[in-house]
């Protein structure tokens, strides 16, 4: 009996663990000073779903192998600005789009400062890019395609608008709930 009920939550472990994908992780490098952040972050190195990229003068370049002749991925930066009265975040946004197929992304990174090196506070990826509205203080707001049932990948047919909010307790950034 303890052999079967061993065997079955084994194998409930595994299914959960195949049938449940991990959540990508986007990074930015952190060990940058934040007096000289955008101008350092346009020529650095960011770890995107697609793979690392190296980013001179703020573009980068994605291959399949590293003997490929083109880019199968090429990724600006179109964004690195700081925002906001006390604490100043930094935004930055890459846009990844995929040359070899379908598909455009951006990558949205939000820092702030911890003692004079930026610390990640934020980040998301947006199919088809996002627009991004900075508050006064200490709040944005994301506007992203939504697809409904029987839209085309080219189409979306919808918008989704998301408010976000600095919770300060949590030294992150929050969904506002409208």
């Amino acid at each position: 009996m303890r052999f079967a009920a061993a065997r079955t939550t084994g194998a409930l472990f595994l299914l959960l663990c195949v049938a449940v994908p991990s959540r990508a992780q986007e990074s930015f490098p952190t060990d940058v000073a934040c007096d000289t952040a955008p101008a350092v972050l346009r020529n650095s190195a960011f770890k995107l779903v697609p793979g690392a990229v190296e980013l001179r003068e703020g573009k980068g370049c994605l291959k399949e192998t590293a003997a490929s002749p083109r880019c199968d991925w090429t990724v600006d930066m179109t964004r690195a600005e700081w925002w906001g009265a006390t604490p100043r975040f930094l935004l930055v946004v890459l846009n990844s789009s995929h040359e070899s197929g379908s598909g455009e992304w951006d990558s949205v990174f939000l820092a702030r400062c911890q003692g004079s090196r930026l610390v990640p506070a934020f980040s998301k990826r947006y199919l088809y890019g996002a627009k991004i509205d900075v508050g006064k203080s200490a709040d944005f707001r994301i506007t992203s395609h939504v697809w409904r049932k029987g839209d085309s990948e080219c189409c979306p047919s919808t918008q989704r608008v998301e408010h976000y909010i600095w919770d300060e307790r949590r030294r992150l950034f929050v969904t506002m709930r409208q």
